[in-house]
């Protein structure tokens, strides 16, 4: 029996994986999905929030005893990166799912100009002053939900929250003596208007990981074809 720990995207909360974790424990396996500090049932001011304090909290949620699979979507990528960084020892493998996947000295800020074609381009609203980005709602549907249904959509109209801005403004500090050592996978989605597939094959082509497979599905594969990545992620999670 392995531990599988779910941390959610920008504007998300650990709500979203709520089809996914009873799939993955019905195959005899435990889940944890986390609430980010400024997400769900962590309230915090976004000025508040930094990529060190997304980490603490992620790693808060790993498995007492023995490792943790980390599987982690779109921008938060950088927070499971980061996590490997800090506690290697306690995490068998990370797959990131159309994730910003970075390297050493990279930030999320970086690869903006490489994502022209997502439908988030101009769509996101961002306050300096309080340090929080937002996705218009105008453009849920089509940057993220496309092929979802619309009781997912109206779940996640009444969910989706401001993300703090500072971590995607943070370069990421890795060694190859501790987050290189931890296994990496990914899975692509070939319809994510969200994380392009251009952009998610950059980051592929930067950064390697020894276990890649593909998800016929828009950004939020998590609701619109749960059962295939369900068994994606267990097929990647395999020793």
């Amino acid at each position: 029996m392995a531990h599988f720990l779910f941390l959610h995207g920008s504007w998300h909360g650990a709500w979203c994986w709520h089809k996914v974790l009873p799939r993955i424990q019905a195959a005899g396996h435990t889940a944890t999905a986390v609430d980010l500090p400024g997400r769900g049932r962590a309230p915090a001011a976004a000025y508040a929030v930094s990529l060190a304090r997304m980490v603490r909290a992620a790693e808060a949620a790993l498995a007492p005893q023995g490792t943790s699979t980390v599987v982690v979507h779109s921008r938060n990528g950088i927070v499971a990166s980061s996590l490997a960084e800090r506690a290697p020892d306690r995490i068998a493998r990370t797959i990131y799912l159309a994730s910003f996947m970075l390297s050493d000295g990279k930030r999320v800020l970086d690869y903006l100009a490489y994502n022209r074609s997502s439908l988030l381009s101009g769509q996101v609203d961002v306050n300096r002053f309080a340090l929080w980005d937002w996705l218009r709602p105008e453009a849920y549907r089509d940057a993220l939900y496309a092929d979802c249904s619309e009781d997912d959509i109206a779940l996640a109209r009444a969910l989706l929250v401001r993300e703090p801005l500072r971590p995607a403004l943070t370069r990421l500090k890795l060694t190859d003596a501790r987050y290189g050592r931890v296994p990496r996978a990914y899975i692509r989605l070939t319809q994510d208007h969200a994380v392009s597939v251009a952009l998610q094959d950059r980051l592929l082509n930067e950064t390697s990981a020894d276990r890649v497979e593909s998800i016929e599905a828009s950004h939020s594969a998590y609701f619109s074809r749960p059962d295939a990545l369900a068994a994606t992620i267990l097929k990647l999670a395999r020793s």
